[in-house]
This record gives C-alpha cells, sequence and structure tokens, in this order.
C-alpha cells in the first residue's frame, strides 16, 4: 500500500501539532501549583509580633474553577503542623502567580518549577514576610 505524498504530508503535520500540545501540556505542568510544598516564612520586617517559620502549604484544585486554587497553611510548631489558615486563592495561570488577600494585606507567589517565591505586603507597600517553598516528590 502506497501513501500519496499528500497523506504523507498530512500526517506529518498532525504529528508535529501533537508533539507541540505534549510539549505545552509538559510546560503548564512543570509550573502547576497543585501539590504539596515545603518551606521557609521568614519575617521581612522586625515587628515583635513575627515569627520565621516552617511551613507547608497544600494546594488542590478547584473543580470547574481554573483560576482559583484552595489552599491549607500550615505551621510547624515543636515537629508538629498546625493549621494557620485555608481557602481559595487566585491563581494567574499566564503569569504563574498566586494571590490572596486585599491590597492592604496580600500575598503574591510566583510559581517556577519546583519552587514558589513570593511575598506578604502590608499597608504603605511594606514587605511583612518573604516565603520560598520546594514541591515535594
Amino acid at each position: 500500500m502506497e501513501m500519496s505524498v499528500g497523506k504523507i504530508l498530512i500526517s506529518m503535520i498532525l504529528l508535529v501539532w501533537l508533539v507541540g500540545l505534549a510539549v505545552a501540556q509538559e510546560a503548564e505542568d512543570a509550573n502547576s501549583p497543585i501539590g504539596i510544598w515545603r518551606g521557609a516564612s521568614i519575617c521581612a520586617s522586625a515587628p515583635p509580633s513575627c515569627h520565621d517559620e516552617q511551613v507547608v502549604y497544600y494546594i488542590e484544585a478547584i473543580p470547574d474553577h481554573p483560576d482559583s486554587v484552595q489552599i491549607r497553611a500550615d505551621k510547624i510548631v515543636d515537629g508538629k503542623s498546625v493549621t494557620m489558615g485555608s481557602g481559595p486563592w487566585e491563581y494567574d495561570r499566564a503569569k504563574h502567580t498566586l494571590s490572596m488577600g486585599p491590597e492592604q494585606r496580600r500575598w503574591l507567589l510566583t510559581v517556577t518549577g519546583n519552587r514558589i517565591g513570593g511575598t506578604l505586603t502590608v499597608p504603605q507597600n511594606i514587605v511583612f514576610r518573604r516565603m520560598t517553598l520546594t514541591k515535594a516528590n
């Protein structure tokens, strides 16, 4: 059975297109925030109420809400997880950012592969905390 040049060309174009889709999906998955993240939340300013913390963030997709994720944030105290809070965060897929809170107290985190980094900014644009997380395997 011989294939015509046209069929071969169409097959090659389709193959290139499918490979491109797979590569794009892999790149998107590489920056996916979904999973368990561990790291540090460090005081960037020096108020007495602020303490450096080891943290664990559990990030889950919210069905039918691709621009949001559910995050549960735990801190480690005496070797045990203590939940600080949980709720929805905005997820900007194009910018690979997670954000939560009003402008007066706003978390803004950036996902880069298996790392998340960002800040908590308070009134007068003061950086209150810096956070760095690494995705758990």
